[in-house]
């Protein structure tokens, strides 16, 4: 019970850093609202031919891509979770946990307040806020659900730091294939064939599109939500045993890495 209150404590402390550090990330967050007018209309500068989506709905798209990619891969996080590894070889508690605790944390706290920010600007560029609460209702859901998929990804690249030296160089590359091939600059839906059916079937269009696509129609595009979750679920195991093995092996070899 002790370990239990330990990691939840952790993982609401990281949840409310960004509520109580707001003006350390301030510019952060006006480059946000920036980020989502500018993409929304370069969208739509370029391919309104072409696209169901309209500059609201673009808007509201792009808004959620955004809180979900700002939040993705934080280098800070993942760094602070190697710092105190030494500590768990000898704790009875499970590192794994606490990474995943903490990241949940981070990324949730982080997620609800740019979503509160999106809340804030939508009147701005018309959008009534009531008749899209359903929209904000399901883009919260989804940052709940989406929670441990982000927490993995991030656990993972803290369990390879365990075993290589180097590996934030890795983060901006990796990062910007997710946003480049997910969705993030606009939707999969969109894209041309053979592309669009490419880009549907990787992990980033899950994370990314199909997510904006269900908080603003309700459904995912071109499959059930059965079929989009269960894709979520083996995404989660991938990224659990790849993060295992590697903690793992970290754990074994760290006294001889640290020297």
């Amino acid at each position: 019970m002790s370990s239990a209150r330990y990691y939840f404590k952790l993982a609401w402390f990281r949840f409310r850093e960004p509520f109580t550090d707001w003006k350390s990330t301030l510019v952060g967050h006006i480059l946000f609202v920036f980020f989502v007018w500018f993409l929304s209309w370069m969208w739509l500068r370029f391919s309104a031919k072409n696209t169901q989506f309209t500059f609201q709905t673009i808007l509201l798209y792009v808004g959620v891509t955004e809180l979900l990619f700002l939040t993705f891969l934080r280098a800070r996080s993942i760094q602070d979770g190697t710092e105190d590894f030494a500590l768990f070889l000898a704790r009875p508690r499970s590192w794994i946990l606490r990474e995943l605790f903490s990241h949940v944390g981070i990324a949730g706290g982080a997620r609800l307040f740019y979503l509160l920010i999106l809340v804030v600007i939508t009147p701005f560029f018309g959008i009534p806020i009531l008749p899209s609460l359903g929209f904000f209702a399901r883009t919260l859901g989804l940052i709940i659900l989406l929670a441990p998929a982000q927490a993995l990804i991030s656990t993972l690249f803290s369990a390879l730091l365990l075993n290589f030296s180097q590996t934030r160089y890795f983060i901006l590359p990796i990062s910007k294939i997710f946003l480049s091939l997910g969705g993030v600059f606009g939707p999969v839906s969109d894209f041309g064939e053979p592309y669009r059916s490419i880009f549907l079937n990787l992990p980033g269009s899950d994370l990314f599109f199909q997510a904006a696509h269900i908080a603003i129609f309700g459904h995912p595009f071109e499959q059930s939500f059965a079929e989009w979750f269960l894709r979520i679920l083996v995404i989660c195991l991938g990224l659990y045993l790849c993060a295992l093995f590697f903690y793992l092996r970290g754990r074994r070899r760290f006294e001889a890495w640290g020297g």
